[in-house]
């Protein structure tokens, strides 16, 4: 119908152009913008305005515009902010570490400084400053690497300070944790790359239990432990002996693990998740997600005045946190290779005395879950305490495993496993860690036994 009108109105007078809005309409008022504007747009902005894309030819004059408006009000806080984040989009259009990039990323540093000293306390502004900074840094790494460590350190200081009037964002914090993990890359000692990895890790951690369905943070957690396990692996500079070195990689190594499974179960659309996990899946303790000792009250003293605590074998999966039975132990201890021959054995002896006891195995099922966290209990046994809510025991259970590290993976695994079930299903999980094929094989074979 329209494309009727269209063709007859042309025919019926000369030059006549039917518009029925959409892109001719925006191209429309693009060029208007450009042409109210008035004046030369200086280099790279003169390319960018004829670019084919619109909305980098728009980009392109906003930044006229709003260079037009700070010039005459230097005061003008908006007109600063929004010129230094078209600023920074437009800069990820030009040529990736080119003088041009280089030089635009610097000026929109400087329009975000311009809006923090009119308003301090713009937690927005400190963010996006710290986004530039970590942006110029990737730009200027191979040509001025000085620079480049400058501008990470003045990017970590303003999502510091982001985060002091913005508390517990996700995207700050991961990104802080970011910046913190490119750092440790170019420590001088051992020492200062352990101090800005566990920096890092805190940043990712805090991202997560604010918002546990935040992929990327749990994708980089895990990187950032693959990545310190390596660097451990081979580290010459460290107190540590090599039968001790050798088993805190393959502890990192199964944590990292933890964390790419997660993320690929609450994204299993996302290629590189897929392709990370392919990599670490054999370093989980399969078929769970995680398997280790925490020291637990006895099911049948839970509540009671005086409960009693032992050390046992658990294992996570996609059901349920549980004291592991004889076969689970096995299965769980032999998969994970974190253990040492003598803890093995320790591990598996513990399971076969809990089958013999009359003591019911302590079940936590995901399904139940209503909040984990870590807590600091004076009156448990030493370790990291964990708490843990559930619907049969909504005042809580409390947990401990053998060291602070082990306590916060097996929170932060709780936390991502409990939003898995509750939010989606706990297939969801169980394809990260067992994919269909695979048990369709495990079916197979015991159905031709």
């Amino acid at each position: 119908m329209t494309e009727a009108v269209s063709r007859s109105l042309e025919q019926q007078y000369e030059g006549f152009k039917a518009c029925f809005g959409g892109e001719e309409l925006k191209r429309a008022c693009a060029t208007l913008s450009g042409a109210l504007i008035g004046g030369k747009l200086p280099a790279p902005l003169s390319k960018l305005a004829e670019d084919s894309d619109l909305h980098v030819r728009e980009l392109a004059f906003a930044a006229r515009q709003y260079a037009v408006a700070t010039a005459e009000n230097p005061k003008d806080f908006d007109a600063l902010y929004n010129h230094g984040l078209v600023l920074q989009e437009l800069s990820g259009k030009l040529a990736a570490a080119s003088a041009e990039q280089v030089a635009m990323l610097r000026q929109a540093c400087s329009r975000y400084e311009a809006a923090v000293a009119l308003k301090p306390n713009s937690h927005a502004a400190l963010y996006n400053w710290g986004v530039a900074l970590s942006d110029l840094a990737r730009a200027v790494k191979q040509s001025d690497p000085a620079e480049a460590v400058g501008a990470l350190h003045l990017a970590s200081q303003k999502y510091a300070q982001s985060l002091q009037l913005h508390p517990r964002n996700p995207q700050a914090l991961n990104n802080w944790g970011l910046v913190l993990q490119e750092l440790s890359s170019d420590a001088r000692d051992w020492s200062e790359r352990d101090a800005l990895v566990r920096a890092a890790m805190e940043k990712f951690r805090l991202a997560l239990r604010s918002r546990p369905d935040f992929d990327r943070g749990c994708y980089n957690l895990g990187t950032v432990f693959y990545t310190f396990a390596m660097a451990l692996q081979g580290a010459t500079d460290t107190s540590q002996s090599k039968s001790a070195r050798d088993l805190s990689v393959r502890t990192l190594m199964a944590v990292a693990a933890q964390y790419i499974c997660l993320a690929h179960a609450l994204q299993p659309s996302k290629d590189i998740y897929r392709k990370s996990l392919s990599v670490v899946r054999q370093m989980l303790p399969l078929p769970f997600l995680r398997a280790g000792y925490l020291t637990a009250p006895r099911a049948r003293s839970i509540g009671s005045v005086t409960e009693t605590y032992r050390r046992d074998w658990f294992v996570l999966d996609h059901r349920s946190l549980r004291q592991a039975s004889s076969m689970e132990t096995s299965l769980s201890t032999a998969g994970a290779g974190v253990l040492s021959t003598q803890q093995r054995g320790a591990s598996t002896a513990a399971a076969a005395s809990n089958a013999a006891s009359d003591d019911d195995p302590l079940v936590l099922p995901l399904e139940e879950l209503l909040a984990v966290r870590r807590c600091a209990e004076p009156s448990l046994p030493e370790g990291g305490g964990i708490w843990i809510s559930t619907q049969a025991l909504p005042t809580g259970i409390y947990l401990v495993a053998d060291d602070i590290a082990a306590a916060d993976a097996w929170v932060d695994a709780l936390v991502l496993c409990q939003h898995l079930v509750g939010s989606r299903s706990s297939e969801a999980l169980e394809e990260a860690l067992v994919p269909a094929p695979a048990r369709r094989g495990k079916h197979g074979s015991a159905m031709a036994g």
